[in-house]
């Protein structure tokens, strides 16, 4: 391989001193014989190389030969001879087409460099190759093994990797490339996966250079559907040829019309009027044969050409042909060999015209081709009926009309076919037969490609046929088919016909059909129903204006719990293969029915369950049924649902899709209207956002709120008596803390969650009787100055959390801010159900107190600081906690004006995660304690102060300070606004790390502590984003707690460092506790990890 050796490493490697030898001589000898060894097993390494290829090329000439001369597929060809039929094929063109003998090439090779750069290298394939590399560059071995399936008409071109490399024939190219696109609209890329890409590319964007519409149908045959598409997007593809020639059973055939077809399954839904930007597949141009196809006579039979021109006349995407096969020439016309001419068109001898082999037949087949795609004809189901026998179908989802193709195929021998299609079931009226045809050999034995003989002056074709086509006729008339039920539009039943003993292989029929009288009846009653929707004073219209939020809840959401706790005996509905539904209302159906529009799933098991049964719509109605406000509307969807139920099967989901989607969009329509202007007049997406106040807020049965006061002014909520207790019942909404777990009993309602949400689900969408009616139900359940977090009907309520009085106020500040004359809840009445520490549970109306007095009583118990245990503490209470847990504390701190509380066995802000794993040792020990100050808190506080301020000067709040005594220093009044001016001087001062911080726990600078003065130091220290939500909160109303420049400093902290792709994360990720996974089901030792511990600790 004209290899040399550096002899100076060599020696380096191997000639030194060896314990074991004694003599210089003796390392010499032992280095020479490593190094040889060394030589041995390199030289070894190519010899197997070399002898790989040379065996590989070996066996490639023999597969070559095996092909060309023996190959049942193969051209059999029947002696060998040069240069035409030779024993391997020829890689190289020579000059003057010679064709050399191996030893004049060695010799050339040799010593006539001139004639060696008029030698060219022939193109072809090499199978299972990669597409995006050049097989005749520098270092392949293509050539050398025989890889080459090679075209002997073909030179390779040596593109290069850009134009530099070989600008004359870039140039060259390019001006053939102009002549192409002025002469012609498009081209054909011929076997485009061996040409380099960036060369196609760059031709086929000058052709459109020149004629921006320039079509380009490509050959691609990469072996994978990736590069396929990688070369589609590079070049601009406009189709891909597709062919027929290798499939080999009807099955496959289907397959591939099916793949190729623009058409979506029969039974699709309707498209949604906003297309997404999905993948799809290449557009196909399909051949019945093309130019470099085998022919389908010599490999198959003449019976062939018909059914297989009939099946691709079927498919939904451009069709063609090759010159011959309309002829039935039974030869492959050699592209490079063939000298003769094509026949010309007319009715003299050796002429072609209609009446020639099949031209007659592909001509109407062209027609219905044409008329199938101008008609609607969109959807396509196919389907083997038997052995040999394809059912296509064409259907029109307008018209309901289809167009059957039933093609008798010739993939096996008649003699060998196990069964024989017998009788076929058609569903509707057949109007007409299309066209029916075969073809028939007249010679014995069918013999007539045995006795064909080639002209000598033109490409001639099979002429000893009975070719046989009939068009337009009744069903009476046929010669395939006997009609062996009624087929009157009075009958209902299905059409039966039963194949002649003529219907055989070479055979098809094409069939119209409309469907029955009493179906399109029904089709178009629907379609009156569906016209409802547009119609603003339709029956369905009037229905929903008196479909309240509440109402509308139950019609589009609704979870499996909130629905048993009406005690109705629904459910959500259950899809077998599938499982429960999120919903017990349409939204549940809308979210699969979106997915299965969306991808075509035709098999999703809700589509096989509306096929099979009319369960699901059976289910829609009675449910809404049952309930008064909702009876009309289901009664509605029961009248619809019975004229779809009498539809064919395969037609119920495409109405049933259509009447739920039009009846959800207005229903969604109708909910916005009953909101403020700024959901009804917003963006998709706020409108969007705004469902979450229809799903989450209910009336639950087993999760009520605590009665209001009967003294309460109007509006007060409405009332029924319980069914079973006689009681009285307030209908009073409640604001679930999320789904599945927190839907209902006591779980549903939490004083935290409740309250932060309370703006954005109930006052931004103008649901404010509800507000109102939530904040006076917890205001009535406070208690140690705090309201419950776990609220439980109020009588086995929580009060563990710090922090849901201080959202329990801001919640009454928005509401005064966004409710018009908001201000005067401040006076209405709240019925206490605890109107001391350790009274028992008041009857409502027992104890009334006007809210601003609540409010009060909520910041003197603060100042005045109040240590309690929860009552019940214990096990019982919470398996979890710590007993030191159960102690709670709050108050104000005097000097700097902040809230304060907690202790570090428990966690009374937003952050609550309380570990509960024994094996891991973190049961009892709160993650994120939280105790001394909270940012948040401070924020909260400092904004109900100045709101208070505010409404006191209006005088609708009759405090201007608060007034605590101690049984040492008597009384101390503390002005509101001095309360708030010690917060804002404090603030920065306390809470703001800035670069002169030497602070043993800083591990961040220029950032917002996240607490002060907690039992574990450290942690005041921590990066967190609850920073964010005390400057979002005092934005409005209290520029003057945080410092402009400071602020910015900590959110480019915050942008750097906890801004994650899903959002912000918990905690700093370089912070020792930080762990950014969350796995509730964690059952390891890692104290840190086990049962969800780093649930605040850093997830985003």
């Amino acid at each position: 391989m004209k290899s040399f050796i550096d002899l100076d490493l060599a020696e380096k490697i191997y000639f030194y001193k060896r314990e074991y030898l004694s003599t210089k001589q003796e390392w010499i000898n032992e280095a020479c014989n490593q190094l040889r060894n060394r030589l041995n097993y390199l030289n070894n390494i190519l010899y197997e190389k070399l002898n790989g290829r040379l065996t590989r090329a070996i066996d490639n000439c023999i597969a070559s030969c095996r092909y060309h001369f023996f190959a049942y597929d193969g051209p059999k060809y029947k002696i060998l001879s040069l240069p035409s039929t030779p024993f391997v094929g020829n890689y190289f063109h020579y000059p003057n087409q010679e064709f050399k003998h191996p030893d004049e090439i060695n010799q050339l090779i040799e010593n006539d460099l001139h004639y060696q750069s008029y030698v060219m290298a022939h193109n072809g394939w090499v199978m299972n190759d990669d597409p995006l590399r050049c097989f005749a560059d520098e270092g392949q071995f293509v050539y050398l093994c025989r890889d080459l399936i090679q075209w002997s008409d073909l030179i390779k071109l040596r593109c290069g990797s850009k134009r530099e490399d070989c600008p004359s024939l870039y140039t060259y190219m390019k001006e053939y490339t102009r002549l192409i696109a002025t002469t012609f609209h498009g081209c054909r890329l011929d076997n485009c996966h061996s040409t380099p890409l960036w060369f196609a590319q760059e031709m086929m964007d000058y052709a459109r250079e020149i004629n921006p519409n320039f079509y380009i149908n490509a050959e691609l045959f990469t072996g994978s559907q990736s590069i396929d598409i990688h070369f589609i997007n590079q070049i601009g593809i406009n189709s891909l040829v597709k062919e027929t020639w290798r499939v080999n059973h009807c099955y496959e055939f289907g397959e591939i019309i099916s793949l190729t077809s623009e058409s979506d399954p029969i039974g699709s839904f309707n498209k949604s009027r906003i297309s997404k930007l999905l993948p799809t597949k290449p557009y196909s141009w399909f051949y019945d044969q093309t130019h470099d196809n085998p022919c389908q006579i010599e490999k198959r039979s003449v019976e062939d050409s018909i059914t297989r021109s009939a099946c691709v006349a079927m498919a939904n995407c451009s069709t063609g042909s090759n010159r011959g096969y309309d002829e039935l020439i039974p030869h492959y016309i050699d592209v490079v060999n063939e000298n003769r001419l094509y026949s010309k068109w007319g009715n003299q001898n050796k002429e072609v015209n209609e009446k020639t082999a099949i031209i007659s037949i592909k001509k109407s087949l062209n027609t219905l081709h044409i008329d199938l795609f101008q008609q609607g004809f969109t959807q396509l189901l196919i389907h083997e009926l038997c052995e040999g026998v394809l059912l296509i179908t064409r259907y029109n989802p307008e018209t309901h009309k289809s167009i059957l193709l039933i093609c008798y195929t010739s993939f096996i021998n008649e003699n060998n076919r196990k069964n024989r299609l017998n009788t076929l079931s058609i569903e509707g009226i057949i109007d007409e037969i299309f066209i029916e045809s075969s073809i028939n050999d007249l010679k014995e034995n069918n013999n007539s490609i045995k006795h064909f003989k080639k002209s000598e002056d033109f490409i001639n074709g099979i002429e000893n046929l009975n070719v046989y086509l009939n068009e337009s006729i009744n069903v009476e008339e046929s010669r395939f088919i006997n009609l062996t039920s009624e087929n009157s539009p009075d009958y209902i039943g299905y059409r039966t016909i039963e194949f002649k003993e003529e219907f055989k292989s070479g055979s098809f029929i094409i069939l119209k059909i409309s469907p029955l009288p009493q179906i399109h009846e029904k089709i178009n009653n629907i379609k009156q129903i569906i016209k409802q929707f547009s119609n603003s004073t339709s029956q369905f219209n009037k229905i929903i204006k008196d479909l309240t939020l509440i109402d509308l809840e139950r019609v589009l959401y609704r979870t499996s719990a909130e629905e048993q706790s009406d005690g109705k005996g629904f459910d959500v509905y259950i899809i077998p293969d599938y499982g429960k539904l999120n919903y017990c209302g349409l939204q549940a159906i809308i979210t699969i029915l979106d997915q299965i529009r969306l991808f075509n799933q035709l098999k999703h098991p809700l589509v096989l369950n509306l096929k099979q049964g009319n369960w699901l719509m059976n289910y829609i109605s009675n449910r809404l049924e049952i309930y008064s406000n909702t009876k009309q509307l289901g009664e509605w969807y029961e009248n619809v649902f019975s004229s779809i139920s009498l539809l064919s099967r395969l037609m119920v989901p495409v109405y049933f899709d259509l009447i739920i989607r039009n009846s959800y969009e207005l229903l969604l329509e109708h909910s916005y209207s009953l909101m403020t202007p700024f959901i009804s007049q917003s963006s998709k997406f706020v409108r969007q956002l705004s469902q979450s106040s229809i799903q989450l807020i209910s009336i639950i049965k087993n999760a009520r709120l605590p009665l209001l006061s009967p003294n309460l002014r109007e509006p007060r909520p409405s009332e029924e008596k319980d069914e079973q207790t006689l009681e009285r019942i307030q209908l009073c909404s409640s604001l679930a803390a999320g789904f599945p777990h927190f839907a209902s009993g006591i779980w549903r309602n939490w004083g935290r969650d409740t309250f932060i949400s309370l703006r954005g689900l109930l006052l931004l969408t103008g649901r404010y009787e509800e507000a109102r009616y939530l904040i006076l139900s917890y205001g009535g359940c406070l208690r140690h100055g705090l309201i419950p977090n776990l609220l439980a009907d109020g009588k086995v309520a929580r009060y563990n959390a710090r922090d849901s009085v201080w959202w329990w106020l801001y919640s009454i500040s928005n509401y005064t801010n966004s409710v018009p004359d908001g201000y005067e809840i401040l006076s209405d009445k709240v019925s206490r159900l605890y109107p001391t520490h350790d009274s028992p549970a008041q009857v409502a109306g027992a104890h009334d107190q006007l809210l601003y007095d609540v409010i009060h009583e909520v910041l003197l118990r603060h100042l005045q600081l109040l240590s309690f245990r929860e009552r019940g503490a214990g096990h019982s209470l919470d398996s979890n906690m710590n007993d030191e847990g159960f102690n709670n504390q709050i108050g104000v701190d005097s000097k700097t004006g902040f809230v304060f509380g907690g202790n570090r066995w428990n966690c009374g802000t937003w952050m609550d995660k309380m570990g509960s794993s024994e094996k891991a040792s973190n049961k009892g020990h709160p993650a994120t304690p939280r105790d001394g100050s909270a940012i948040e808190l401070i924020a909260l506080c400092r904004t109900t102060v100045s709101w208070l301020i505010h409404m006191n000067k209006e005088n609708y709040y009759p405090y201007d300070s608060v007034e605590t005594s101690s049984g040492t220093s008597g009384k101390t009044k503390l002005l509101l606004t001095d309360w708030l001016n010690r917060i804002d001087e404090n603030f920065e001062k306390e809470f703001w790390i800035d670069e002169s911080n030497s602070s043993q726990f800083v591990n961040r600078k220029q950032i917002y502590k996240d607490t002060i003065n907690s039992t574990l130091q450290w942690t005041d220290y921590q990066l967190r984003p609850n920073f964010l939500i005390a400057a979002v909160i005092v934005n409005s109303t209290a520029r003057e707690m945080f410092n402009k420049t400071k602020v910015w400093l900590a959110l480019k902290q915050v942008e750097t460092i906890l801004l994650g792709k899903y959002g912000i994360k918990t905690l700093d990720p370089s912070d020792y506790n930080y762990v950014g996974d969350y796995v509730n089901d964690d059952d390891s030792y890692d104290f840190k990890r086990a049962h969800g511990f780093n649930y605040h600790n850093g997830p985003e």
